[in-house]
């Protein structure tokens, strides 16, 4: 039996690196769950993988749960005889879908994306094809490079568990209930610019 090793990369890191091998009739939800264990992610947040050409465009998307999304309609420019403006890229479910059903390339490129809110963006490239160990348990990180350092990007939304924010919060509240937030109106306000 053989396996294919993947090796993942961040963009913003270059001491990160993750060489992973999975079987090819393994799914990509396997894929998901692996990666996250080998950089030592909970996996609480939706993510998506993108199969890729060689230039790294997306060309389909498999991503962790239905969102009950259809796949939009072609947009077509009335002016050009009909032929489509922009062709969505197909949406499947990574339990759905085997490994060996998308790679048609020996140097397969993909893109995972990992928590839409605060983005997370590996790179990913097959490798080689490998003998199966059977002493490993697949799928399986087999090398491991440096660690993954917290995103850049601040969580806006943090506050809300703020025990003080929460406080502040229902002072807030109260204050515009009760009304001692109106505005004293000034009569010699005006807004004609002073110069004139």
């Amino acid at each position: 039996m053989t396996a294919y090793r993947f090796r993942v990369l961040l963009d913003e890191q270059d001491d990160f690196l993750r060489d992973i091998e999975i079987k090819p009739g393994q799914t990509f939800k396997d894929f998901h769950d692996v990666i996250l264990k080998s950089v030592e992610i909970e996996g609480k947040e939706l993510a998506s993988f993108f199969i890729c050409d060689p230039r790294w465009n997306k060309q389909r998307e498999i991503t962790l749960i239905d969102m009950g999304l259809k796949e939009p309609e072609p947009e077509f420019d009335d002016d050009d005889d009909r032929k489509p403006m922009n062709i969505p890229i197909p949406v499947a479910i990574m339990e759905e879908v085997k490994i060996k059903e998308v790679i048609d390339d020996p140097h397969q490129r993909i893109l995972f994306e990992y928590d839409f809110l605060n983005p997370r963006v590996f790179f990913i490239e097959l490798m080689k094809i490998v003998d199966t160990d059977p002493k490993k348990e697949y799928p399986v990180c087999v090398k491991k490079e440096g660690t993954l350092t917290p995103t850049l990007v601040p969580n806006y939304l943090s506050f809300l568990d703020d025990p003080d924010e929460d406080a502040m919060l229902g002072e807030l509240d109260k204050m515009i209930l009760d009304g001692d937030l109106e505005e004293e109106i000034d009569e010699n306000y005006t807004t004609e610019p002073e110069w004139q």
